[in-house]
This record gives structure tokens, sequence and C-alpha cells, in this order.
């Protein structure tokens, strides 16, 4: 998570400086700056769990950056919007959002795209509609706020080196919207009666609850 949040801070300024300033040596040098103004060394050594050393962490982070230009030449890319926050209502469900970055093709149509620094979802155990929900999803806010509608949505894998693209249509966003509406019916059924079901997935692993014994669904009741 910290990994994830440290690229999008700085690809986010990347993004800030004029076209011709958008190389390697000023990614370096944004990185240091961020590194140093944000205080990311105490934030990462004050973790419960290191994964690695400060330097594997920076590593990591910066070759992620750099995938950046594999994929698409940041001196040629004008964004529309970099992390949007958005606040809105789908169907009587308030929602919120940050958008990593909208931008607009040449016809003018928009296109959602999201950095990722973690695992390609396993098409096996994700299907379509799970991979592509948060945009889709952002997709029907930005419409919902602004009445237009996007056209693409973007994945940049960046420690992967690879981007996944997605057509938008109307019948993939009211999935997700359907989605929405459902969840939310369901966490109003549950406050009602009081009844919490456990939902026991891969998810677990990294739970706290799981951790330190306490969670129903994994308590030994022997």
């Amino acid at each position: 998570m910290y990994l994830g949040s440290f690229v999008h801070e700085v690809l986010e300024h990347l993004y800030m400086q004029p076209a011709g300033k958008r190389n390697h040596e000023t990614l370096k040098a944004i990185a240091a700056q961020r590194w140093e103004e944000g205080k990311w060394p105490a934030k990462i050594e004050e973790l419960p769990e290191l994964l690695g050393s400060l330097g594997d962490f920076k590593r990591s982070a910066f070759e992620a950056m750099t995938n950046l230009w594999a994929l698409e030449n940041p001196s040629m890319v004008e964004l529309d919007h970099m992390e949007l926050e958005i606040a809105t209502s789908i169907d009587g469900v308030q929602l919120f959002g940050i958008v990593d970055r909208i931008a607009s093709d040449p016809d003018g149509s928009v296109v959602i795209s999201d950095y990722k620094t973690g695992k390609i979802p396993d098409p096996r155990f994700n299907s379509d509609d799970q991979k592509w929900f948060q945009l889709l999803l952002y997709a029907a806010m930005y419409e919902a706020t602004t009445g237009k509608l996007a056209k693409r949505l973007e994945y940049y894998y960046l420690a992967k080196n690879t981007k996944h693209e997605l057509e938008v249509s109307n019948e993939k966003l009211q999935v997700a919207k359907e989605v929405v509406v459902s969840v939310r019916r369901g966490i109003d059924e549950a406050s009602a009666s009081g009844e919490f079901s456990c939902n026991v997935t891969n998810l677990c692993n990294w739970c706290h609850y799981k951790k330190i014994g306490i969670c129903p669904a994994h308590m030994d009741h022997n």
C-alpha cells in the first residue's frame, strides 16, 4: 500500500511539470524531494512488518515509475485531472472516490486511468466485472457529476510493465451500479437485524482480526 501511495505521489507531481521536463532526470528529482518532504523513511520503518529494506522499497518504486515510459511517452500526454475527488450518489447510494487520472482522446472522449503497483489479477479467480469494477464505478460517478461518459478505461500495471484497456458500455456500467446497490442493501439489512455474516475469502489472510484470533469465522470452537 505504501509503495503504491509513494508511486502515485511522484507521478502526480511529474505530470504537473511542463511536457518537455517530464523525463527520468525530473522523475529522480521529484522522487528524492517527495521522499524527504513526505517523511517516507519514518512511515515505512513504523510498519509492524517490513517486507525488505528501505533500499528495496526505493528500487521497487523507481522501477515501477520508470516502467511508465514503456507504456506511454509522458511528454506527449496531457491530463484533464489528477487525483480527482468525486462525491456523488448512484441510485441513492452515496459514494466517494479519488480517480488517479482523467484524460481526453483527440476526439474528445474521456479516458479514466488507474495506476497499480501490485500483481495483475489472476483471471482464474477474478472475472472481468470484478477486475474492472473500481474503474467502472468511477466512470459512473464521473458521468453523474459531469454528464460526460467515459469511452475507455485503463489499468497501468507498473510493476509488470503492462497496460490493460476496456471499452466502456452501458451494460458494464449497469452491472457495477447494481453491485453497489446490492451491497448497500445488504449493509442496511444487516444493520437492522444486527446479524453480520462472515465473508471468508483469501483477503482474510491480511485481516488483523484473524491474526489476533477474534474473528468468528476463524476461531477454534472445539
